[in-house]
């Protein structure tokens, strides 16, 4: 007898034997102890999931001698006859190469015939996708409609090619890839069977590489067999396919979330040099990120990186990965995917920046994520800066309504009437202002920073009026503005011992002088005008800032 391959020789021959997809095969088993057999079934999956097995054992319980039945014998004729694939009632068609009208028509002519031996005459058409337009309007009444004794069986890779039409006609069942350890179970029964003793890391490999795939499971355990015999270990896999071992693989994420570039290309160059299949190799990389992220996510495990980086190097290599499969250099793709990977991980993001900048304005200094080289190798960057033109104008009121606002924990009791003659103020309006502007802004940079722009002016007792470039008007349609002046009031009530402080908000085109950096030392009186742009060049955070982002200050 000829040799027969591990994909034939072991092939389901009833329902029990079909791995994976037992949410098929039980369904099936039930349709047909209660005899609710559709007219029509497709069969949707991936390659090598059993579409065309399940296919052929639904046909022998249906044409089986104690049939239809869910547990059909394999040895009447029928049976075997289905299993050879030489049975007068059941039909096995490639949909590629036969998808004419023409075709299609010769079969819905045949349709009408009896079957020869069994009660059903089973229509399996491979690949339905494959069939013409034409050919798929043809078949259309005849699959609504067939005669009692027909019964048809569909399959397809791509069902999204498939017309609607034709899908809502048949019952649809989609078989699932099939996880690691039942592809590792089934092939150590295989080897069990063979006599082949084989490293349960070898089967783990081949699991894995057929990526759901129980008959490309099967192909590469036979290829194995074939180049080492009857004992097989797990370096004789990595060698015949190609693949990368595990630790390498961590060892390339290591390097990568250490932004250690030169480490990470002498990896890829060992493992080209050794014949590895560099496409694999960068999808076992993306699946070692994948599994980082998790356990991160979950606690389990801490990373370098932040999770946003994680998730935005994840998608950078799964489109160098769609790249890759057509690139013709592979190599090439890969090292700049890497080298891409890296300057990924070493750039600041936007909520770094922010947090940096607090830090310099709290007199920290800065820290980011990927380290301080993320920043400091980056060349310089322009900061653009409008200023805004000093010609005077009216003064545009904008009331700020008061809002009741719960006391703080630190804040003394308040037993002070709304209105009150200043000198019982705790505090002077002036400092006291100066105050909560530095403690807003340096607690949240982003939100309150333009506080510190603001100039109080003169008022009645517990009404403070702070006049604020235009520029800044807009900030009251942002969305914290409500937080801002409940903030603000809460913190003067407290400082001042005055119950009902309120804020009035004044925009002019005029800027304001910039209050000095310690809140406790009285603004200077003043003086002659000053130039805004110069006054910003020589603050201090800016200054700062600008030595460590590498900016310069450029004006439209």
């Amino acid at each position: 007898m000829s040799y027969r391959v591990f994909a034939r020789k072991y092939r389901p021959q009833v329902f029990e034997e079909v791995v994976g997809q037992d949410h098929i095969t039980r369904t099936l088993q039930n349709a047909l102890k209660q005899n609710r057999l559709a007219q029509a079934y497709l069969l949707v999956g991936p390659r090598g999931t059993g579409k065309t097995s399940t296919a052929r054992i639904l046909a022998k319980a249906l044409n089986c001698e104690k049939g239809p039945t869910p547990n059909p014998c394999g040895v009447c004729d029928a049976c075997r006859e289905i299993a050879d694939g030489n049975s007068l009632d059941v039909l096995e068609i490639d949909g590629a190469s036969n998808n004419s009208v023409d075709n299609i028509r010769e079969l819905r002519e045949n349709c009408a015939y009896a079957p020869a031996k069994g009660p059903y005459k089973v229509y399996y058409i491979d690949e339905v996708h494959m069939l013409s337009a034409g050919a798929f309007n043809a078949l259309l009444k005849t699959l609504e409609e067939p005669p009692p004794h027909v019964k048809f069986l569909f399959a397809t890779t791509e069902v999204q090619k498939v017309p609607a039409t034709i899908a809502s006609r048949c019952q649809r069942f989609d078989l699932r890839r099939i996880p690691e350890d039942l592809i590792a179970k089934h092939l150590l029964e295989i080897a069990g069977k063979e006599a082949i003793q084989i490293e349960e890391a070898a089967v783990r490999a081949i699991a894995k590489a057929a990526d759901g795939g129980l008959r490309d499971a099967e192909s590469m355990l036979d290829q194995v067999v074939a180049f080492c015999g009857e004992t097989i270990r797990a370096e004789d896999v990595f060698e015949v396919f190609g693949l990368t071992p595990g630790e390498v693989v961590e060892n390339l994420s290591a390097h990568l979330l250490a932004a250690d570039a030169s480490a990470a290309l002498e990896v890829i160059h060992a493992q080209n040099e050794a014949g590895k299949n560099l496409t694999q190799l960068l999808g076992d990389l993306i699946g070692e990120f994948r599994d980082i992220l998790v356990r991160q996510v979950q606690g389990k495990q801490a990373s370098p990186v932040s999770q946003e980086k994680l998730l935005d190097l994840l998608e950078h290599l799964a489109e160098s990965e769609s790249r890759m499969k057509w690139a013709p250099d592979k190599k090439l793709q890969l090292d700049v995917a890497v080298i891409k990977a890296v300057h990924l991980i070493e750039q600041a993001s936007l909520t770094e920046v922010i947090d940096a900048l607090a830090e310099i304005r709290g007199g920290g200094e800065p820290v980011f994520a990927a380290g301080p080289k993320s920043v400091a190798n980056q060349p310089p960057r322009e900061v653009a800066v409008k200023v805004a033109p000093s010609v005077p104008v009216e003064v545009k009121p904008v009331a700020v309504p008061s809002a009741p606002v719960a006391a703080e924990p630190t804040a003394p009791p308040k037993a002070t009437p709304t209105m009150v003659d200043p000198d019982v103020l705790t505090m002077d309006p002036q400092e006291a202002w100066s105050q909560v502007s530095h403690e807003l802004a340096a607690a949240n940079l982003f939100k309150f920073a333009w506080l510190d722009q603001g100039r109080l002016l003169s008022g009645p007792a517990g009404i403070f009026r702070v006049e604020f470039p235009l520029e800044h008007e807009s900030m009251q349609e942002s969305p914290w503005w409500t937080e801002t002046v409940t903030s603000i009031q809460a913190k003067l009530d407290a400082l001042t011992g005055h119950s009902g402080c309120r804020v009035e908000f004044l925009f002019t085109k005029v800027a304001a002088p910039i209050l000095a950096p310690e809140p406790e030392v009285a603004p200077a009186p003043v003086e002659a005008p000053v130039d805004p742009l110069e006054a910003f060049r020589n603050d201090p955070q800016i200054r700062k800032a600008l030595e460590l982002f590498k900016g310069q200050i450029v004006t439209p």
